[in-house]
C-alpha cells in the first residue's frame, strides 16, 4: 500500500475500511450526481459551483462576525484571487456588500499594521493557511470523484450515455482514481461531440468551470498598474480571464495592489491604504441606524476597491497565487 502521506487521506482511509463499508454510498449524494449527469456540461463542475455559491453566501449572511471565521481569514490572508472576486456576486445575492467590507477591512488592517517596510509586507503576503473556500471545495471534490467512480463502476453508461460530459480536468482526476473505467470509449465520445460544441463549451471542457465572477478593468473604480501589464499565464482562472478581458478604462484610479506594492514608493502606498481603510470604516458605519450624513463616492465603492487592492485584477496577483507556477 502506498504510504498515506503520498495519497489523499480520504483514499487511504477508505482502504482500511471493511469491504462492505467501502461499497456503501451516500444515497442522496449518488442521486444528486446522477441528476447532474442529466444536465449539459460537466456534472462535477456544476455541483462544485453550487457548493461554492452556497458557501460564500452563507459566510456573508451568517459568519461575518464569527471569531473563528475571522481567525481563519487572518491566517489565510483572506481568500484566493478567484474567491475574493466571487464576493462581488455573493454580496449581491445576500443584497448587501456590508459583509464584504467588514471581512476585507480586517484583513487589510492586519496588512497595514504588519507591514511597515516592503520586507515586512513580503512576509505578510505568505499565507499560513489555504483559502478556506478552496479547502472546503477540495474536500467536496474528492468526495464527488470517489462517489462518481463507484457509480461508474456499477454503470459505465454514466460516462458514455448521459447528456453531461466530464470536463478534461475531472476526467483526468477520475481516471487516476478508477483507471479500469472505459476511458477509450469516453475519448471517442468527446472527439465525436466536440465539433458541435460552442467556443465556451470547449473552454469549459478543457479548462474546467468558469469562475463565478471575473473582474472587468473597464468597470472598476481603481486598477493596479502592474496587474494591467502582467504577462498572461496558463491555469483555469487565467484561461477564462483572457477570454473576456477588456481594456482598462481611461480615467480610473491607478493604485498598486498588495502583491505589487514592493516596488512602489512605500510611504505613499501605506498612505493610500490608510485612506482606503478610513473609507471602509465609513461604509461600515453607514449601516448603523444612527448614521447621519452622506457617503462620498470613494466611500461607497470602498468594498470593491478593497477587493482590487487585496488581490489585484489578474489571477496571478493574489496572495495565494503569487509564485505559483504556470500550467504548461
Amino acid at each position: 500500500m502506498t504510504h498515506p502521506t503520498n495519497r489523499p487521506f480520504l483514499a487511504w482511509f477508505r482502504e482500511l475500511l471493511p469491504r462492505n463499508q467501502q461499497a456503501a454510498l451516500d444515497r442522496y449524494l449518488a442521486a444528486t450526481i446522477q441528476e447532474a449527469f442529466a444536465v449539459p456540461g460537466c456534472p462535477l463542475c456544476y455541483l462544485l459551483a453550487q457548493k461554492e455559491r452556497r458557501s460564500l453566501e452563507s459566510l456573508l449572511w451568517e459568519q461575518v462576525n464569527d471569531p473563528m471565521t475571522a481567525e481563519r481569514l487572518a491566517a489565510a490572508r483572506g481568500f484566493c484571487w478567484e474567491h475574493t472576486w466571487a464576493l462581488v456576486p455573493a454580496g449581491a445575492a445576500v443584497h448587501s456588500h456590508l459583509g464584504v467590507a467588514i471581512l476585507l477591512e480586517r484583513v487589510l488592517r492586519d496588512a497595514y499594521r504588519s507591514s511597515h517596510t516592503p520586507q515586512s509586507l513580503e512576509r505578510w503576503l505568505v499565507p499560513e493557511e489555504p483559502c478556506p473556500i478552496c479547502k472546503w471545495l477540495a474536500a467536496a471534490e474528492e468526495t464527488l470523484l470517489w462517489t462518481t467512480a463507484e457509480l461508474a463502476r456499477h454503470d459505465p453508461g454514466l460516462l458514455l450515455e448521459q447528456v453531461g460530459v466530464l470536463c478534461r480536468p475531472h476526467a483526468t482526476a477520475l481516471a487516476h482514481l478508477a483507471p479500469a473505467l472505459p476511458w477509450a470509449a469516453w475519448e471517442t465520445r468527446v472527439a465525436h461531440t466536440r465539433p458541435r460544441w460552442s467556443h465556451l463549451e470547449r473552454l469549459a471542457h478543457d479548462a474546467g468551470r468558469r469562475p463565478w465572477y471575473l473582474p472587468q478593468p473597464a468597470t472598476l473604480p481603481e486598477c493596479c498598474p502592474h496587474c494591467l501589464a502582467a504577462p498572461p499565464q496558463r491555469d483555469r482562472s487565467w484561461d477564462w480571464f483572457l477570454h473576456q478581458r477588456e481594456p482598462y478604462a481611461e480615467g480610473a484610479a491607478l493604485e498598486p495592489c498588495l502583491g505589487h506594492a514592493g516596488g512602489e514608493d512605500f510611504l505613499r502606498f501605506r498612505a493610500a491604504l490608510a485612506e482606503l481603510l478610513d473609507d471602509l470604516a465609513a461604509f461600515i458605519a453607514a449601516a448603523d441606524y444612527r448614521f447621519r450624513g452622506e457617503l462620498t463616492q470613494g466611500q461607497r465603492s470602498s468594498w470593491l476597491r478593497a477587493i482590487a487592492r487585496l488581490v489585484g485584477t489578474v489571477p496571478s496577483a493574489g496572495v495565494h497565487e503569487r509564485g505559483r507556477p504556470s500550467r504548461v
